[in-house]
């Protein structure tokens, strides 16, 4: 239920059923399990007489599984039909791994999951998948009846549909997790430019509530928007982009060439916190190069909100306000402009979790 917990008073108003036809449904899903009614445990100054009921969805009658195939990355999560928590776990991958493999591991993850009894595959509705460095074909993505999505190429999820016996989705493992994080009471809306500073440098851009995929399903590359013309040669093939810059490994050895060596961004952030000068140094550098690339970004894409996410998100304040400073000079003259712009909280099941609101929404809240 999108607006959480109701009366059934409530859900006439929001359904325009008739109180019997109500009262039919609601039986036959309490009969499932899918939904659980209780006392009210506050109605309201002045009210006495019985507490009224309310019904909330039972989390562990259906859920949804994610499952992201991160660049240094696996996780699994498990989310009820509430959107809540229901298992996550991660492992960080010591040395490189390609999908195949980690497509394996995920389902070793799976199988030893259903084994403890964490997830019940006869309770799931469908199952997500983040894949990092891939897009799905716009024309093919999901699982229906009995046509599979197109795997992605060269590499078979057949091991994660055999794992759980469930309806699948994939895509861009920071597409996922984009519309999670412009989902707001149990509705993605508005129009959110989502990025993650990580090991690389991945964007997603939800319009209207929507994932904006693009005519080729690439949509959202920022980090092959040239921030330094005379910059390194990029993988992509052009010179300058900002993920050749702005990843973990690449911010970590800044710091070493300019004199002082950190064993991880969280430490090198609580340094620059602290007054550090080449931390403090390195994040200001970091900070020009993003509001260089998310300046032209916001111009183009015109969001209302800006979400930075990632490992060099630590660094917090001192990244973002110069991406502020910067969008508050550009003084466009076209109509008034507002962008929020924030951090999202390091999380490393954030692309499962992701993954997982979208099976759930997908199957089971589909044209709700």
């Amino acid at each position: 239920m999108k607006n959480g917990s109701r009366t059934r008073r409530e859900l006439e108003a929001d359904t325009k059923l008739s109180r019997t036809t109500l009262s039919v449904i609601v039986g036959n899903l309490r009969q499932y399990g899918i939904l659980t009614e209780a006392d009210q445990s506050s109605y309201g100054p002045g009210r006495n007489g019985r507490p009224v009921k309310v019904l909330r969805l039972n989390p562990v009658a259906g859920v949804a599984v994610g499952v992201e195939l991160a660049r240094s990355r696996i996780s699994v999560s498990v989310v009820g039909f509430d959107g809540s928590p229901v298992a996550r776990e991660h492992i960080e991958l010591s040395a490189p791994m390609d999908l195949a493999a980690k497509v394996e591991h995920a389902a070793g993850m799976l199988r030893t999951l259903v084994g403890a009894g964490e997830v019940r595959p006869e309770s799931l509705v469908g199952m997500g998948v983040g894949i990092a460095s891939r897009h799905a074909d716009p024309r093919s993505l999901a699982d229906a009846g009995g046509d599979l999505q197109h795997d992605p190429q060269g590499v078979s999820l057949a091991p994660l549909r055999d794992a759980v016996a469930t309806p699948l989705l994939w895509d861009n493992n920071i597409r996922l997790a984009a519309m999670a994080a412009a989902t707001e009471n149990g509705n993605p809306n508005g129009d959110l430019l989502y990025v993650v500073l990580s090991a690389g440098i991945s964007c997603a851009v939800v319009v209207d509530g929507a994932l904006l995929r693009g005519g080729n399903g690439i949509a959202g590359e920022l980090g092959h928007i040239s921030v330094d013309f005379s910059g390194p040669r990029c993988w992509c093939g052009h010179r300058g982009c900002l993920e050749r810059f702005l990843n973990v490994a690449n911010v970590l050895a800044e710091a070493e060439k300019r004199g002082q060596a950190f064993e991880s961004i969280e430490s090198m952030a609580a340094a620059a916190e602290a007054g550090n000068r080449t931390a403090r140094a390195v994040v200001d550098w970091a900070a020009e190069l993003l509001s260089r690339a998310l300046t032209s970004a916001c111009v183009l894409v015109d969001p209302n909100r800006v979400v930075v996410a990632g490992e060099l998100a630590q660094f917090g304040e001192p990244l973002l306000e110069p991406v502020r400073k910067s969008l508050a000079e550009q003084q466009l003259e076209i109509g008034p402009r507002a962008t929020i712009i924030t951090r999202a909280p390091f999380s490393p099941t954030s692309g499962s979790d992701g993954a997982a609101i979208m099976a759930l929404r997908h199957w089971a809240f589909a044209g709700i």
